[in-house]
């Protein structure tokens, strides 16, 4: 079976023949932003999976980011979790960026996508991901330090008049 990975080449995910067809019945909701639809999908998976399977933080990661999408700020900890048990798959830093956007926290969103350039930076949708977020814009005074009150305003009204991307996008597009 084959999850969608939109940073590189499908990467193989094996729940079992039923599991993995409802994973990616789930991604594909996902992907069509029927939310509830990939939570029920996902948690249906995550019920029979046991937390040592191998993509046991993919699929946390993307049940919590369906939770949040859907109403449920519970899912902002379950992505976290996933996040802070993975050392390989950077999809999983994505889905917690995504749902720390969507729950309005821009310095959380950013820190996710650093830390999963760390871990995966051949991940085309983390460094588009990045790159619409500017991640790091150059100071606006260089001569003055980057934390100086005349830096932080200036680059805040300069950030003000880009429209913020939407979750789907962050996730989907390149």
């Amino acid at each position: 079976m084959q999850a969608v990975n939109d940073g590189h080449e499908p990467m193989a995910v094996d729940f079992g023949e039923e599991l993995s067809e409802v994973f990616s019945r789930g991604i594909t909701a996902m992907r069509e932003q029927d939310y509830p639809a990939a939570e029920r999908a996902f948690g249906r998976v995550m019920k029979q999976t046991p937390p040592s399977h191998e993509h046991y933080s993919l699929l946390a990661s993307y049940l919590g980011l369906a939770q949040v999408l859907t109403g449920n700020e519970d899912g902002l900890l379950l992505c976290r979790d996933a996040a802070s048990n993975e050392m390989l798959d950077g999809q999983v830093f994505l889905n917690l960026a995504c749902a720390e956007w969507a729950m309005g926290n821009r310095k959380r969103t950013i820190d996710a996508i650093r830390r999963g350039v760390k871990v995966d930076a051949g991940n085309r949708q983390l460094n588009h991901a990045c790159a619409q977020l500017d991640c790091r814009r150059r100071c606006c005074f260089n001569f003055l330090p980057r934390g100086h009150r005349l830096n932080r305003f200036f680059g805040r009204l300069r950030r003000r008049p880009v429209e913020p991307p939407s979750v789907h996008s962050l996730l989907f597009s390149s």
